[in-house]
């Protein structure tokens, strides 16, 4: 048998070039299934071949996002959230496990279904900064918005319209933003042609608006509505404050008080407002403290509504009766005050317990009457008729209690007992406000006890009197008792609730530490550790030299680490760590200057071009593109990674340098630099590994 040595040698050639064959995939092919209902995903079935493959795993990254690893056994697999990236084509890169040469990228379309996704506005930041007035201060706006055919977006202040901006001015510095008075502002961002997709955050004020003085009512608004008399209405009110610690408000109408509410009770609706007579009506709306002083007022004049101008009956309103000392012991003095609607009488008969007192005009209100005569029971009547030539036009009627001093004739006796309780302290203690009336006091001053704990004594012209650390018994409700200083039997008991935070922990950080890695590079890292407890559930922001570097979770695991930071030899550096939710809870920390030696001269200078790290922070794996300004091509090159401290963790040489990924889940979680050396020279950027 004859063998021929020229196809023999062919053959023994053809195995040697299968044996060197590298490994290669082709025939990616992605099919697109349904969208998500509630993100910007999809599902998508991934197919390829492999020739000599050089793992039996791996790796599959979407838009850049590496989505897991899988054997090739798994082939084909389904992703059942792809993330959609924006446009009308997404990617998905396929590569070996263990083999960065072996990859394949494909480009493919998305599915209709998620060009259909609803608009969503994404991490939104709003960074809070100096302060324009007292109660104004600059804010920086930042978001990403997808699935929006809208160039332009409408900013919201606390409910109040700011304008309307091109997303190219993003990020977006407000001029003048008006504080809202609590701890916490908001900003609400919404795409100006889809005012259903908005995104809302809440944030904490800055100290230097907190630290301000002066109390403003700002954003003030009425509306008003339907009638509900011929001399009575419904109106709405609305407003924000600006540096003041009350949180409650008193309401006038037309000079009379209305009520005192709550600023939780925001918008306010107003039922049964009385009308004054003209075609304008007054409100005015006035921040009171817990020893009722008044710290700020708004007073709006507008003009009443038109079912109130048509109808034409006179109304007697707001008829008031202030009972005041006794001249007797059936007689005492009382003032009556009211108002008048529709009415050109100039005059008014007063009626007291079915008897004509007199005709009175109304320049003389509001009006004293002495020696009013007590009825004999709990309660005394007055009556007041409005009187024009001679002829009653109408009438109010007023049933009221008749003074202490009536009832026990002549007997001490303290009435009227009324606490508030007010905000918690951390010893245990809380604020309250007492005040009561007295008939037939014995002397000018009265001691108080709280909780069976002696309080002090004090005039009775300090009432209301505002103690502000009343002793916490324990329990659901406490006990005040008060009694005239040279009269035991001239007491008066009350117990009442406390105040629910008492029943929760006071929020505490101390112990804040702040130490420093070694320099690298002019720069350094801060690692900070504190302890906290009864925090609440917004987590905490660290704040320092004016820059907050960030909110993160009390579930972080310490020591929280900042930087990149610069070494310079002129930085005063201060930390603060305080709670997002109550800024109050905070503890600090100065470090001082730091100086990094200027680093040595290396054989391969930095170049200007860009190094992006994603994703960024990352748990198993990075992807690195390298990019030239000037476009030169970049071969390979060496990656250095290092920890915060300086210490090289992973080196890796790679062909590409312009794009290429390194797997970092053998890495402990914290702040790392990455640094690519190639012969065109250095680039550097920071990650952090979770």
């Amino acid at each position: 048998m004859r063998f021929s040595v020229l196809p023999f040698f062919l053959l023994l050639s053809w195995f040697g070039l299968q044996a060197q064959t590298p490994c290669e995939i082709y025939d990616l092919t992605v099919v697109t299934g349904v969208c998500n209902p509630n993100a910007p995903t999809y599902v998508a079935t991934i197919n390829f071949q492999v020739q000599n493959p050089t793992n039996d795993s791996f790796i599959v990254w979407g838009n850049n996002q590496p989505l897991g690893s899988y054997p090739l056994s798994a082939l084909p697999f389904t992703i059942n959230s792809f993330p959609y990236n924006g446009g009308a084509s997404d990617v998905v890169k396929v590569c070996m496990k263990g083999n960065e040469q072996c990859c394949r990228t494909q480009e493919f379309p998305v599915p209709a279904c998620i060009l259909t996704t609803p608009c969503e506005i994404f991490n939104m930041v709003v960074t809070p900064g100096d302060c324009t007035g007292d109660s104004t201060y600059t804010v920086v706006l930042n978001f990403q918005v997808a699935n929006s055919s809208s160039t332009n977006f409408t900013v919201f202040g606390n409910g109040v319209l700011l304008g309307n901006y091109p997303l190219s001015t993003l990020p977006l510095t407000i001029q003048n933003f008006h504080y809202n008075g609590g701890p916490n502002d908001v900003i609400q961002v919404c795409m100006s042609q889809n005012l259903t997709c908005c995104k809302t955050v809440e944030f904490p004020v800055p100290p230097c608006i907190l630290n301000s003085g002066t109390c403003e009512i700002v954003n003030f608004v009425y509306d008003t509505g339907e009638c509900t008399s011929d001399s009575t209405y419904n109106i709405v009110v609305n407003f924000q404050v600006a540096n003041s610690t009350a949180n409650h408000f008193n309401v006038y109408g037309n000079g009379v008080l209305i009520g005192n509410y709550a600023l939780s009770a925001l918008p306010l609706t107003i039922h049964n407002f009385h009308y004054n007579g003209g075609a304008n009506d007054v409100i005015q709306v006035c921040m009171v403290l817990p020893n009722t002083s008044t710290t700020c007022c708004k007073t709006v004049e507008f003009p009443v509504p038109a079912c109130i101008l048509n109808s034409g009956n006179c109304e007697i309103y707001n008829l008031t009766v202030a009972t005041g000392d006794c001249t007797s012991d059936s007689t005492y003095n009382v003032v009556v005050n009211f108002l008048v609607a529709n009415s050109t009488a100039n005059h008014f008969a007063i009626w007291g317990n079915g008897v004509l007192i007199g005709d009175y005009a109304l320049s003389e209100l509001p009006l004293t009457i002495y020696n009013f005569h007590y009825d004999g029971g709990n309660n005394d009547v007055i009556k007041v008729c409005m009187v024009q030539s001679g002829v009653l036009t109408c009438c109010k009627t007023l049933e009221f209690p008749v003074p202490a001093c009536i009832l026990n004739n002549g007997n001490c006796e303290i009435y009227n007992l009324f606490v508030e309780t007010g905000e918690c302290h951390e010893d245990s203690t809380y604020t309250v406000v007492i005040n009561f009336q007295v008939a037939n006091p014995t002397n000018d001053f009265f001691e108080v006890w709280g909780n069976g704990v002696y309080l002090g004594y004090y005039p009775l012209n300090a009432l209301p009197l505002t103690l502000l650390h009343f002793p916490y018994n324990g329990g659901p409700n406490d006990v005040v008792k008060v009694c005239m200083n040279d009269n035991p039997n001239c007491c008066r008991v009350i117990e009442f609730p406390v105040p629910a935070c008492t029943q929760e922990g006071n929020c505490h950080i101390w112990d804040l530490n702040v130490k420093t890695t070694p320099c690298l590079c002019g720069q350094f890292f801060a690692v900070l550790t504190f302890n906290y407890e009864n925090t609440g559930n917004g987590g905490f922001d660290v704040v320092g030299n004016g820059v907050n570097y960030g909110t993160y979770l009390y579930a972080h695991s310490q020591p929280v680490i900042i930087g990149p930071l610069e070494g310079n030899g002129t930085t005063q550096y201060e930390f603060g760590v305080q709670d997002h939710f109550h800024p109050d809870c905070h503890d600090g920390y100065e470090l001082g200057i730091i100086d990094c030696p200027e680093t040595p001269a290396v054989e391969v200078p930095f170049v200007a071009g860009t190094l992006s790290i994603s994703p960024n922070p990352a748990s198993e794996w990075l992807t690195v593109s390298a990019q030239l300004t000037g476009g030169q091509v970049i071969g390979s090159g060496d990656v250095t990674i290092r920890s915060a401290d300086g210490r090289t963790v992973k080196t890796v040489n790679v062909a590409n340098s312009s794009s290429f990924s390194i797997n970092i889940s053998d890495l402990p979680a914290t702040n790392y630099h990455l640094m690519l050396e190639t012969s065109a020279g250095r680039m550097q950027n920071t990650f952090i590994k979770l």
